[in-house]
């Protein structure tokens, strides 16, 4: 038979474990929403908070060619996102850059790299809807 000793340690033990994980868990699981929601607000706020400047701003299609061709923003430019650090040039003397793809994602990647070439100037506009909308 085990001692009563033996048991009540195996048995702390595994509680111990078991509010470890629990506790990572709960941990990790948190600053993931936490992150997420961080991600989703920081770009409402870089429309709500940066104007477009319609007349100035330079449009950048992130999407490909062909969803380009399908229909586009008005006054906008095709620079597909896997071709963009190829084109840097075309985005330079510019005092507004907004990017836009279909979702979102892209155009908030091709920002990312714009400002990882210095540009400060770089707003993601997530789509053409949002953009017609903000217009």
């Amino acid at each position: 038979m085990l001692s009563k000793s033996f048991k009540s340690t195996t048995v702390l033990l595994a509680l111990t474990s078991l509010f470890i994980t629990t506790s990572c868990a709960n941990t990790n699981g948190s600053n993931r929403t936490k992150q997420t929601e961080k991600t989703e607000s920081k770009t409402t706020q870089e429309i709500n908070q940066n104007e477009i400047d319609f007349e100035k701003a330079f449009f950048v299609d992130v999407r490909t060619p062909a969803e380009f061709a399908s229909g586009h923003f008005e006054n906008s430019t095709n620079i597909p996102l896997d071709q963009l650090e190829e084109m840097l040039e075309q985005f330079e003397g510019h005092s507004q850059i907004v990017v836009y793809c279909r979702s979102g994602s892209r155009s908030a990647r091709a920002k990312e790299i714009l400002e990882g070439h210095g540009f400060t100037n770089v707003i993601n506009g997530i789509n053409q809807e949002n953009l017609d909308k903000l217009k």
